[in-house]
């Protein structure tokens, strides 16, 4: 029992340790990996006041009246690779912290949702850590089938576009948009009968 408990400790620290690196807040981890606030701070932050400071985003009310099209977009990105993760067997703090860690990897400009908005974001949508019930929910928009965040039991409609559906729309006159999501180059085909085959098959 003694040697479960030092595992557990173990892998809690470590996901906090990275949690920090990632921007977390105090409150955050603490939630996240249930260890004390004056541990944390101990091992992770120089004093109190080196940690990340500010109100922490507790509440969806963000993404219904504040946040702007990109935010959502990239929220939806961020729940979405949440649940994947979590379908494919992953613990609810490794699929926030590996799907955060993907959605960043994804961003050619800077992130628009930090790490505490991806946990909020995250509590809010599967009623875990720090919300009571969820608020939030992942859909599938029946116009362009991507999946966005809407209000729980709102049922997307062919008349109102989802965030994506507004995106495709605004992308060749937006050049805000277009820096944020430029186009990715198709790989080259090489003419041969394998066609796009070679490409997978190429030892390059």
């Amino acid at each position: 029992m003694h040697t479960q408990f030092v595992e557990r400790h173990i892998r809690s620290l470590s996901i906090a340790k990275t949690c920090a690196e990632l921007g977390a807040r105090i409150r955050t981890i603490t939630y996240i990996t249930g260890l004390e606030h004056g541990e944390l701070v101990r091992l992770f932050f120089v004093d109190k006041q080196s940690a990340p400071r500010g109100r922490p985003p507790d509440s969806p009310d963000w993404y219904h009246h504040e946040a702007n099209l990109i935010e959502k977009v990239e929220a939806a990105m961020v729940v979405a690779v949440y649940c994947r993760m979590r379908d494919l067997g992953f613990g609810p703090a490794d699929a926030l912290v590996g799907g955060f860690k993907h959605y960043r990897q994804q961003c050619k400009q800077a992130p628009r949702i930090s790490f505490d908005r991806a946990f909020d974001l995250v509590c809010h949508t599967q009623g875990i850590w720090a919300a009571a019930s969820p608020q939030l929910a992942l859909a599938t928009c029946p116009r362009c089938q991507s999946q966005h965040l809407t209000g729980l039991g709102e049922r997307p409609s062919q008349d109102r576009p989802c965030p994506f559906c507004q995106l495709i729309k605004r992308y060749w006159c937006d050049k805000r948009v277009q820096a944020t999501f430029p186009p990715r180059a198709l790989p080259a085909v090489r003419s041969i009968p394998l066609g796009l085959l070679s490409v997978l098959l190429s030892p390059d």
